[in-house]
C-alpha cells in the first residue's frame, strides 16, 4: 500500500457467505477501486469468536458460526474471487472489538455497511467518535439489501433455519 491509496473497511462474522455478503464485498471494492490505476486496499474485519460471543442476542449461536479459522478460509476463497474484478488488493483482519480500523486508522476512508438500521447506527456512531478523536470522518457506503425470492432480504439466520439458500432460493420444507 501506498500512502496515496483509498482504504476501504468492512466487518462481520461472513458465515455462511451469501448474496447480501457478495453485495456488501462488491460495494468494497468498488468504493476502493474507484480512484486512478493504484487501485486501492480493502480491508475486511472478521469476527472473531470471542467478539461474537461478546455482540450476539443468542450467545449459543456463536457455536453455529464455524471456527475462526475456517470462516477466514471461507471468505479468502471469495475474497479471491471477487477481486479479480477490481484493481484494489485486499486483506483480513480478525476483529477483536466493533470499532476495529475503522475506528482507529487515520488513513481509512470510507466504510461499507449493511442498510441494517444497527449497522447504520453503528457506522454514525463511529463517525461520531472518530470526530471527538480529532480524526476525519468516513464515507459511508450502503449498497442495498438483496432479496430472496420471496421478497424478502437474504440472511444468515434464514439460511441457518433453512428458509433459503445462500443465493436466496426458497427451499422446500418437503410434504
Amino acid at each position: 500500500m501506498n500512502g496515496d491509496e483509498r482504504i476501504t473497511v468492512l466487518g462481520g462474522t461472513f458465515t455462511p457467505i451469501h448474496n447480501g455478503h457478495r453485495a456488501l464485498l462488491h460495494e468494497a471494492f468498488q468504493t476502493a477501486s474507484h480512484v486512478g490505476a493504484d487501485g486501492g486496499h480493502v480491508i475486511v474485519g472478521l469476527t472473531s469468536t470471542e467478539l461474537a460471543e461478546r455482540t450476539r442476542s443468542d450467545p449459543s449461536h456463536v457455536e453455529l458460526l464455524g471456527s475462526f479459522d475456517a470462516r477466514r478460509d471461507a471468505l479468502d476463497a471469495e475474497l479471491e474471487r471477487i477481486a479479480g474484478a477490481y484493481t484494489a488488493s485486499y486483506e483480513i483482519l480478525q476483529l477483536e472489538d466493533t470499532g476495529g480500523p475503522a475506528a482507529t486508522r487515520d488513513d481509512v476512508d470510507a466504510l461499507v455497511a449493511s442498510p441494517e438500521s444497527k449497522s447504520q447506527r453503528r457506522a454514525y456512531e463511529l463517525n461520531e467518535q472518530r470526530i471527538a478523536d480529532g480524526k476525519r470522518p468516513l464515507e459511508i457506503h450502503t449498497p442495498p439489501f438483496v432479496v430472496a425470492e420471496d421478497g424478502n432480504r437474504i440472511s444468515s439466520t434464514r439460511i441457518r433455519n433453512g428458509e433459503i439458500d445462500v443465493h436466496g432460493r426458497l427451499l422446500d420444507d418437503g410434504p
